[in-house]
Parts: structure tokens; C-alpha cells; sequence
């Protein structure tokens, strides 16, 4: 694999190898001329975040006959989304029981939930009026 700075140019290289144009391109994928050419340079400032920004980038490299897992691995290597949520942390595997913090708590095995609702009072009589028969029509 090439360094990963010349990422765009050879982008670049591949579509140009394969005489497939940037407009063609930007018509197929309904992607703007002016990112694909700075994706090309590696300039991806102006690009979106989050999952149109992995859209176009697969868009692209399917459009010039590449991988484009392979492509979106790459590219999400050499400029990782900043709106991305950081990774994980890798788990830690300890003795203790499977939902037993570090610290020795460990949650109760039900929790329970309250939930309180204001109705207006005709509401609550109109069900009671109404459940004992809906109750004896089945």
C-alpha cells in the first residue's frame, strides 16, 4: 500500500487510469464536482460529517470500480470523522460476576418504573364507565 498521503492523487491516478471523468462521476453519484476534486487533493474540510461523508467516499470508489470497503477503511484512517463518537474502550476482563462494577455495586435484578399521567377527570370516570363493558363484550 502507498502512504497514506497521497491518498486523493491516487484516487486520482485510478479514475483517470480507467478514463472515467469527475463529471460523470458527480452526475452518477449526485456528489459535487467540487468535493470529488478536493477529495483528488486531499482536502476534505469541507466535506460532511457522519454517514454522508462514508456515502460519498463509497460512492466514489464504486463509481471508479474499486473496493469500497476497503476504500471507506482507508479514508476513515487518513481522516477520521471529527464528529465521530471516540471508540470504545477495549473491555476488561475481570472476576467479578458479569454485572458487578469495579467499585462492587451491582444493579438489582428488576427496576422499577413509575409513571404518572395528568387526564383531565372526565377521563378517569369515562373509563370507569366504559372498561366493564368493553370487559364483558369479549
Amino acid at each position: 500500500m502507498e502512504p497514506a498521503a497521497t491518498f486523493g492523487p491516487r484516487l486520482r491516478q485510478e479514475r483517470e487510469r480507467r478514463q472515467i471523468s469527475l463529471d460523470s462521476i458527480a452526475e452518477n453519484t449526485k456528489i459535487g464536482r467540487s468535493l470529488l476534486e478536493a477529495l483528488e487533493r486531499d482536502d476534505v474540510s469541507r466535506w460532511p460529517t457522519g454517514i454522508f461523508r462514508r456515502s460519498f467516499v463509497r460512492s466514489y470508489a464504486e463509481a471508479i470500480g474499486l473496493d469500497a470497503d476497503e476504500i471507506l477503511k482507508e479514508f476513515l484512517e487518513r481522516f477520521p470523522d471529527p464528529w465521530a463518537a471516540p471508540a470504545p474502550a477495549p473491555a476488561i476482563e475481570s472476576e467479578t460476576r458479569p454485572h458487578e462494577r469495579r467499585d462492587g455495586f451491582v444493579p438489582p435484578d428488576r427496576v422499577e418504573l413509575v409513571l404518572r399521567l395528568r387526564v383531565p377527570r372526565w377521563c378517569v370516570e369515562w373509563l370507569d364507565w366504559a372498561m366493564p363493558r368493553l370487559r364483558h363484550r369479549t
